[in-house]
């Protein structure tokens, strides 16, 4: 018998962009996690987040180390 399994729905990442500095009134990321693991962030860079409507899903570009960078094709 052939094992069919449904694909696992696409979901998008959990973003969390925390301001640890006290009593700006300008919020500066220092702290950046994807989905609850925090992620290293170069000093100065940006984060991007683009416009949010109710139509479309919510697109954020950060900058950040990578430790491993794996690009491969999977078989169903």
């Amino acid at each position: 018998m052939t094992d069919v399994r449904k694909p696992e729905p696409r979901r998008g990442a959990d973003i969390e962009i925390i301001d640890r500095s006290s009593g700006d009134q300008i919020l500066t990321p220092s702290t950046v996690r994807i989905n609850g693991v925090e992620v290293p962030i170069p000093s100065g860079s940006s984060i991007k987040i683009d416009e949010i409507r109710d139509d479309q899903a919510v697109v954020v570009t950060v900058t950040m180390f990578a430790r491993r960078i794996t690009i491969h094709h999977e078989d169903d």
